[in-house]
């Protein structure tokens, strides 16, 4: 496995191909001595990328990458050695609940991570956060776990209370999106972000070229970047929205596309 090749081919910047890397001797480690390692939670971008290099330069290996169900955004890679089974309860994951909500108060991704991280863990130790209706899901690694269920006594000036449960009992968030329709000169990133975001397009180009817009997880500095049907483009601090569909063309030889908005 050459990472110079390895870098080349998914256009690493450095910050990304640090913790690339880093991850790299991780599961190189585990390798070598067939032993259970696991890393801490990534972005799915660099998920993609060691599951990429695992399938393509490792296909003997046995390994798992989740992040404790189906649809979960941050992951773990869990390398294994031969004598065990998938069967074998893997997944060094806990999900901390809270259910009792303070009366009229709806807490929000940024405040819940923010209360997290100041009881003095990493963000990686630190999975998806799923807030829906009246219960807050927290994916933590079994080993900080009961750390946090016995310190997360409060978030903001509410007092909460959190319990451990197991990671089969998560209860996904059901996506709630708006659809919007509308038409666009091309299908180019700055174009299709700056409808589906009601954003001035001097702007949204402005931030792309900041690092602030991904499609499908992706850091993307390119504003002429052609999106198409699937895409998911998120932009930080404004949220997500999907290409649903290209509806085809207007006489004006406009495309016109419908765009799924999460809210």
């Amino acid at each position: 496995m050459n990472r110079n090749d390895i870098s080349a081919r998914f256009f690493l910047r450095d910050k990304y191909e640090t913790e690339l890397f880093r991850l790299l001797d991780r599961i190189e480690t585990s390798i070598e001595k067939n032993i259970f390692k696991n890393t801490n939670f990534v972005d799915p971008y660099i998920a993609s990328i060691c599951n990429d290099v695992l399938e393509n330069n490792y296909s003997h290996v046995k390994y798992i990458i989740t992040g404790g169900y189906k649809d979960a955004e941050r992951k773990v890679i869990i390398i294994y050695p031969d004598y065990y089974h998938k069967s074998h309860d893997l997944l060094p994951l806990k999900v901390l609940k809270i259910e009792d909500f303070p009366r009229g108060k709806e807490f929000n991704h940024r405040e819940v991570l923010g209360t997290i991280l100041g009881l003095g863990l990493k963000r990686e130790k630190i999975g998806d956060i799923i807030i829906s209706g009246d219960m807050l899901q927290i994916i933590v690694l079994e080993e900080v776990a009961s750390y946090i269920e016995l310190n997360l006594t409060q978030i903001g000036r509410f007092k909460v209370k959190a319990y451990i449960d197991e990671i089969h009992n998560i209860i996904p968030r059901e996506n709630e999106f708006k659809l919007i329709t509308d038409t666009v000169k091309s299908l180019r990133l700055d174009s299709v972000s700056s409808v589906g975001f009601n954003e001035s397009r001097n702007r949204t180009v402005e931030d792309i070229r900041k690092e602030k817009v991904k499609v499908n997880f992706i850091p993307i500095l390119t504003p002429s970047y052609n999106v198409k049907e699937g895409d998911l483009i998120s932009y930080r601090g404004k949220g997500r929205i999907l290409l649903e569909k290209v509806l085809g063309k207007t006489k004006k030889d406009r495309y016109k596309i419908l765009i799924k908005k999460f809210i």
